[in-house]
């Protein structure tokens, strides 16, 4: 069956066996799915899960083969996850993820990397990119994933959906794989403004208060980082969003300049992330592709002082931001520094625009505020996604006014 004509047919149903689909987006070995309530507001919708996720009476994964040989069944089920079947959503699957999360590019050479509907010559993005790849093409409904650096945004960008990374702590992501305590969080993505609006209802809740968004700010350090005919390909949608909104004024987030940004993020990322990995890489040495090898190698480099200096910089940035951004304005930047990358392009090019996005995507993460991709535009016939954040706790409002610029766009 050729790939547009199995896109072309129903959603996939709940099913004890592992669902067939020709974008390699869910998990074999360790599939589960589970139906959902009777009633609720997400009932009659399809969703997965990415393959950190707990689900009692199956094993994660988390992006490696080792990981789910040393590990027992799950004793319970994410919080999430209930909440989603409480609420009438299917579990159909689990998806494919990044090598233990560790990436943002979509390879796993372990399981295989999940396919761009939009472009299978491309990447998917990651590490949530089963996620991305299973929601664009049509195979769920909507789909949760985990995101640190970009791991639900980037996959949202690359795949031409509406992805949401919470304000931290927001989201409840007990029975989460461990990863980056202090920074990770449950997101998103869905396809449908109507969808995404009713699942951020869901797994948001209601914001503390009202906030009408009526600023906004053009961050053109993050457009200065990226190639011109990205931010280019962009105008029409940034335009959307200030005719929507109101008056915009271009602002520097980071004064200092990003790369000090980059270099606080990837010491408490890196410090806390051998926290939880480091005891099971030394027993079990399970055997590495050569990104996620290399960047595990350095976790292991990074000291305690070095940790805490970095963490009391990070608070510095938090109150920065905080004073920086109103809570009537909405800042936009660009999600990722392109659309997904030829997976023929060469290391150089990848490696290139993966230091651009990493100065876009750190913000958020560093900030603990809430981002949500928007797909309004593309370049090169594919999906190229904006950013907006906004201050913290302003999450359902900020995922309402994503779905209603989409819903308002006119290509």
């Amino acid at each position: 069956m050729k790939i547009n004509q199995f896109l072309n047919n129903s959603k996939l149903k709940v099913s004890q066996e592992p669902p067939y689909d020709a974008l390699q987006a869910f998990v074999r070995d360790n599939h589960i799915a589970l139906e959902g309530a009777k009633e609720g507001p997400l009932k009659g919708l399809s969703f997965a899960i990415k393959d950190v996720f707990m689900v009692k009476g199956s094993t994660f994964g988390n992006g490696h083969p080792e990981w789910l040989k040393t590990h027992g069944p799950d004793p319970y089920t994410a919080v999430s996850v209930l909440k989603l079947l409480d609420n009438g959503a299917d579990l159909v699957g689990k998806t494919v993820c990044d090598e233990l999360c560790f990436s943002i590019s979509g390879e796993n050479w372990n399981y295989g990397s999940p396919l761009n509907p939009h472009d299978i010559r491309r990447y998917t993005g990651g590490s949530s990119s089963g996620s991305g790849a299973a929601t664009a093409g049509g195979l769920v409904d909507f789909a949760t994933g985990s995101d640190c650096l970009g791991s639900v945004r980037v996959p949202a960008s690359y795949n031409g959906l509406l992805g949401m990374r919470p304000t931290y702590k927001r989201v409840d992501n007990d029975g989460e794989a461990p990863y980056c305590e202090s920074m990770d969080v449950l997101g998103y993505v869905a396809k449908d403004p109507a969808v995404f609006k009713t699942v951020s209802k869901v797994l948001l809740g209601e914001d503390k208060k009202t906030t009408r968004f009526k600023q906004v700010y053009i961050a053109k350090d993050c457009f200065a980082g990226v190639d011109e005919d990205v931010a280019k390909a962009l105008q029409p949608a940034i335009d959307h969003v200030i005719t929507t909104l109101g008056p915009a004024k271009e602002v520097s987030v980071a004064p200092e300049g990003l790369d000090k940004w980059i270099d606080i993020f990837k010491i408490v990322q890196g410090y806390e992330v051998y926290e939880s990995y480091g005891g099971w890489l030394d027993k079990y040495k399970p055997r590495l592709s050569r990104g996620p090898k290399e960047r595990l190698a350095w976790t292991k480099t990074i000291t305690r002082p070095a940790y805490l200096e970095a963490k009391e910089k990070r608070n510095k940035l938090m109150d920065q931001f905080l004073a920086f951004l109103p809570e009537d304005a909405v800042l936009v930047l660009p999600t990722a520094a392109s659309v997904a990358p030829l997976r023929t392009d060469s290391l150089e090019e990848i490696n290139r625009t993966r230091a651009q996005s990493t100065s876009l995507l750190c913000i958020s993460p560093l900030t603990g505020t809430p981002q949500v991709t928007v797909p309004l535009v593309k370049q090169h016939g594919v999906p190229l996604g904006l950013t907006l954040i906004s201050r913290e706790d302003t999450d359902l409002q900020l995922a309402h006014l994503a779905a209603d610029l989409v819903d308002s766009f006119e290509n």
